[in-house]
């Protein structure tokens, strides 16, 4: 009898575990990174019984499993850093996009072609001073608009910078996080058991991780778990390698490993950020934030000298002195320090818009020479016309912006295909969840019910077995 109590026992208490399971995963069915758990169940070993043969002995919850597919993992993980890369990409190249402001009315098109409208107008009138005020307040205008861009180019580069350095700090402080998970897994599985919960947060962070870098994770047989990037550990079971920032002879950013070497990034945020920080398009190489520097830079040092040398062939108001530069610039930073000269500033008269020494007053030849000057392209270093030199800059953005656009899309469908079979494999469903629930409750109230029987029998056969013929 005793051999019956305790196999209706132990389906109880195999129910009862299996509820506990069930309404573990209820309760975390909204818990970020929060695995599906299940109890797995098998036959006790049976007993053999004399003339009877092998008799079953119940049931046991052998182990507490999470439903989870490594191949699944390595594809999220993989696509992740694809993600992490173009959607830097595509923000920081909107924000170059913003800043070029192509069409609107704040967009260099629009300021060129305030400055130039003031020159003819000027053309029509040489010699009346008030149209020549214009020609300096739209020439002020157009400088500024350079000298702005140029600015939020260099403070972009500096955000990209500081979000590098925060990249850093976060790479670094989730190998600290898994290392240490590592060792209270590994201690807590000396018994065979799985520390799922552990592991469900152990595997959030190489989620976060493979999203600033492309990461490949190993678990080997005997429990020795490590993350690497490229190849090279970045966390190997209970240590963790650091990660360190430097820059080179030429400014530019590099990652590091503490043993000097560098550190291969293939994809990832920290890739995107740095292809953005360090790209100058030289060699084939991504065209981030110093290219855009560099041709703004360009077009406003060959503008300036271009312009600078049709004016100075012309005179100045009622002069025979030629006219000057008009625009001055420090060689070293171009786009941020181009301003209309002194000379033209303190004596509109400076304007050259003559093309004969002496000649009349309204004498406009190197005016139309300036206005001939932006068809023709004629003395500018670009060998085109400073209207096709920002259209070529726009279209390097426009090419880059759409590139990054179109990778962030496709990538993020990608990942969503994934994280969906992921969730369809390891999520908690409500309506499975309930359904196993009640499966289980059943078979608890069946197990008391057969130790309530149990229960009559042993009292019948004990307290009323022989009484009858008394």
């Amino acid at each position: 009898m005793d051999f019956g109590f305790n196999s209706a026992v132990q389906g109880l208490l195999a129910s009862q575990k299996s509820l506990y399971v069930t309404s573990h995963n209820i309760s975390n069915t909204n818990t970020k990174g929060y695995t599906r758990q299940q109890a797995l169940q098998e036959a006790t070993l049976p007993q053999l019984f004399p003339n009877i043969g092998y008799l079953g002995t119940g049931t046991q919850i052998y182990d507490i499993i999470r439903i989870r597919d490594s191949y699944v993992d390595f594809k999220y993980w993989n696509e992740n850093a694809h993600l992490g890369e173009w959607s830097i990409k595509r923000e920081t190249l909107l924000e170059i996009e913003k800043l070029f402001g192509e069409p609107s009315n704040s967009s260099f098109r629009k300021y060129l072609d305030d400055f130039y409208t003031s020159l003819e107008k000027l053309s029509t009138n040489p010699s009346d001073i008030s149209y020549r005020e214009p020609v300096v307040e739209t020439a002020i205008a157009l400088t500024k608009h350079i000298n702005e861009t140029a600015a939020r180019l260099l403070e972009l580069r500096e955000d990209t910078r500081f979000a590098i350095e925060a990249r850093e700090k976060n790479i670094n402080s989730i190998a600290e996080q898994i290392a240490s998970l590592n060792r209270q897994i590994y201690s807590m599985e000396l018994d065979g058991r799985k520390a799922n919960d552990l592991r469900d947060k152990r595997e959030l962070l190489v989620d976060e991780l493979s999203k600033i870098v492309n990461v490949r994770v190993n678990e080997s047989s005997d429990g020795k778990y490590t993350v690497s990037i490229s190849g090279i550990s970045i966390v190997d079971h209970f240590v963790a390698n650091k990660v360190n920032m430097k820059e080179d002879t030429n400014g530019n950013i590099v990652f590091q490993w503490e043993n000097g070497s560098q550190v291969k990034l293939i994809s990832g945020q920290l890739k995107g950020l740095l292809d953005l920080y360090n790209g100058d398009g030289v060699n084939n190489a991504y065209r981030g934030i110093p290219y855009y520097q560099k041709r703004l830079n360009e077009f406003a040092k060959e503008f300036a000298e271009g312009f600078n040398i049709q004016h100075s062939q012309g005179f100045k108001l009622d002069s025979t002195e030629n006219g000057g530069d008009f625009f001055t610039f420090d060689e070293f930073n171009p786009a941020a320090t181009i301003t209309v000269a002194g000379d033209i500033l303190n004596d509109l008269k400076n304007i050259a818009a003559a093309a004969n020494s002496g000649g009349s007053a309204e004498d406009n030849g190197n005016l139309l020479a300036l206005l001939e000057q932006r068809n023709t392209g004629d003395g500018f270093e670009f060998n085109s016309s400073p209207d096709d030199y920002i259209k070529s800059i726009i279209s390097n953005f426009s090419v880059d912006s759409t590139q990054a656009k179109r990778m962030n899309e496709t990538q993020e469908v990608i990942l969503q295909n994934i994280e969906s079979k992921r969730n369809s494999i390891s999520g908690v469903s409500l309506d499975e969840e309930m359904a196993n629930m009640i499966r289980f409750q059943n078979t608890y109230v069946a197990a008391a019910r057969m130790i309530t029987t149990m229960d009559e029998i042993l009292e019948v056969t004990i307290n009323r077995l022989g009484l009858v013929g008394r």
